[in-house]
């Protein structure tokens, strides 16, 4: 069914046997989908319209490989593919291969002590998303001389998640196909590709092996798998399947700390669900601790214990539990306490535990877990309960408000230490980070199942920037909706400004939303962030003003010949490196705008 070629994911389906086959999309779609794609209550799910913004092949990998696998289980190769040309208005075409110009000259060493890189996720150990002025060149002063140098197209997508670590010069990252790439900043040229068996969306860091005498490169794939890398050829060193659990996967990326790494550990069972036969659940969620130079599992801690049957659905199905509580983001470590902290999203099922919508302090060295915070009891949520209320698998809904943005362990000018969470309810809370208890909490806004702190936050001396979505119709009518950029104060919680998300959308431009989804970055004195109108909106840090903006709504030309346009910023922010910034453009899910663009800016130094 699926194999997997060095340099490209190819998906095995036959186009020959489609041609021949008396196959009606619109039959399929009626059978397999409208009941969830026409006509949504839930956000998240996006309508039959908003599916033409994807394309066939990546409709393909999703009922494949993705999200919607355990949904598209009954169909054949040829019904998955002839549904795939229905819903997206598109061809598929399994031989598209993408094309890179081999570097000419050697890959430059890797300096990991160098104040201009940006390595794995959050940029460093504590996730916090800035680049200082020894970092980066860029501030708010010289943003128009920031000008487009090249894009790289993701091919075969809609959604463009995979963000680049940048090392003196060199860019590491996935890709949609599995591809991950070493590619030179300024040119775009390859230096070595590697194929993972799947979507890479994880970013790469890179640590240095005392032992192997090694830069080493960690890769974690979308099907749960790790792989240690030579960060130099490509060459795998070792790799590992995280977790056996069937609906296990890797959207969080690896962290690697004092020769240890540790790999986070997130489900699609929240989709699985959807089905009516699907026996809810047994996923939980887990954090796993690897030796970088043997690959050797150091531990591996559950949030919670095993599900158990705990009783039968309306059509006669087992239920067990407890279940869910996937860790979505990167963890953070916190060197001087020896620990690893990490935060999770809803149950699936009830009874419900207390290490779901909870921030959790993970030991370094045994991964017993230290302590648990909870922002949100009681929380059970699938998918099931976004296609009717009754549905067998609607486990007595709850709010569904993760906790899908990295923890971050920070330092005030007084000396004071503490750990900020941010959650999809719009709260951010201060936590002493010796025993988890709350020493301020805040609302920035209203919160809901798409709304609040969504993928991340960024933090400059004392203050936190806190990007709201706040789309869709939310939790409750008690609080204001604000979507936008926050600025809070982590000595007291309190608010120094709040910048709404600035409107861009134009009348009837399908899937286009005012609200700011993607982490947020900052670089020097700016804090850049996302919106989900194709727009990177900058801020000034200390005002909140906004001072330049690039709109990614357009058509590019791309360094690997893969044709590509911008759209929705979604998941994944900004990354500064000297004169470089590189975002992603597009995200086609929950009915936003689709897109599969990576830009790469540099500053313009020419006197005009």
């Amino acid at each position: 069914m699926i194999r997997i070629l060095a340099g490209a994911a190819v998906v095995g389906l036959s186009m020959t046997a489609v041609q021949a086959a008396d196959i009606d999309g619109d039959s399929l779609y009626n059978q397999y989908c409208a009941m969830c794609h026409t006509d949504p209550d839930d956000v998240r799910t996006p309508p039959l319209a908003a599916l033409n913004d994807y394309n066939a092949n990546s409709i393909v990998h999703s009922l494949t490989e993705g999200i919607m696998q355990a949904q598209a289980a009954a169909l054949s190769e040829e019904q998955i593919i002839v549904l795939a040309e229905y819903l997206s208005d598109d061809r598929y075409d399994p031989t598209v291969t993408q094309s890179l110009v081999s570097c000419e000259r050697e890959m430059p060493q890797f300096e990991l002590s160098l104040d201009s890189n940006w390595n794995g996720w959050g940029g460093d150990l504590g996730n916090s998303r800035h680049q200082p002025a020894s970092g980066t060149a860029i501030n708010a002063d010289n943003l128009d001389q920031l000008e487009l140098v090249w894009a790289f197209g993701h091919e075969g997508a809609s959604t463009a998640r995979a963000q680049p670590t940048v090392i003196n010069g060199t860019m590491l990252m996935g890709s949609s196909s599995g591809t991950v790439h070493a590619l030179d900043m300024a040119t775009g040229c390859s230096y070595w590709s590697f194929p993972a068996l799947t979507e890479v969306r994880a970013s790469v860091p890179v640590a240095f092996s005392q032992e192997l005498d090694r830069y080493l490169a960690v890769v974690a794939d979308m099907n749960n798998r790790v792989y240690v890398l030579d960060a130099r050829t490509g060459e795998r060193l070792w790799f590992d399947d995280v977790d056996d659990n069937p609906y296990a996967r890797s959207t969080g990326s690896p962290v690697v700390h004092d020769g240890k790494v540790f790999v986070p550990v997130s489900s699609r069972e929240v989709g699985a669900a959807g089905r009516p036969d699907h026996h809810c659940c047994t996923f939980r969620g887990n954090l796993a601790a690897y030796d970088l130079n043997t690959g050797q599992k150091l531990w591996h801690t559950y949030v919670m214990e095993e599900a158990v049957e705990v009783g039968t659905n309306a059509i006669g199905n087992p239920i067990y539990a407890p279940s869910g509580a996937p860790i979505w983001q990167a963890p953070s470590i916190d060197p001087s306490r020896n620990t690893v902290y990490a935060g999770t999203g809803q149950n699936y099922t009830r009874p419900t535990s207390e290490t779901s919508d909870a921030v959790i302090a993970f030991d370094m060295t045994s991964g017993e877990m230290k302590w648990v915070y909870q922002t949100t009891e009681d929380d059970a949520f699938t998918m099931a309960c976004s296609i009717a209320g009754d549905h067998p698998n609607c486990p007595d809904p709850g709010p569904d408000l993760d906790i899908g943005a990295p923890i971050l362990p920070v330092t005030l000018s007084d000396g004071t230490e503490l750990v900020i969470a941010g959650t999809k309810g719009s709260e951010v809370f201060g936590l002493d980070p010796d025993s988890g208890s709350v020493v301020w909490h805040s609302r920035v806004g209203r919160g809901g199942a798409l709304g609040g702190v969504h993928w991340g936050m960024t933090a400059i001396g004392d203050t936190v920037y806190v990007p709201v979505s706040d789309r869709g119709t939310g939790i409750d009518g008690a609080h204001e909706a604000m979507p936008g950029l926050h600025a809070l104060d982590m000595r007291t919680g309190e608010s120094k400004w709040y910048i709404p998300a600035p409107e861009r959308c134009q009348e009837g431009q399908r899937g286009c939303m005012e609200a700011y989804s993607a982490p947020a970055s900052s670089a020097a004195d700016v804090v850049f962030a996302g919106s989900l109108n194709g727009h990177l909106f900058a801020h000034d840090a200390k005002t909140g003003e906004l001072i330049w903006e690039y709109d990614s709504n357009r058509e590019y030309e791309t360094i690997n010949q893969v044709e590509a346009r911008g759209g929705s910023m979604d998941a994944t922010g900004p990354v500064f490196s000297g004169d470089y910034m590189i975002v992603n453009a597009g995200y086609a899910t929950f009915g936003q705008m689709g897109g599969n663009t990576m830009l790469v800016f540099r500053l313009n130094r020419q006197e005009n």
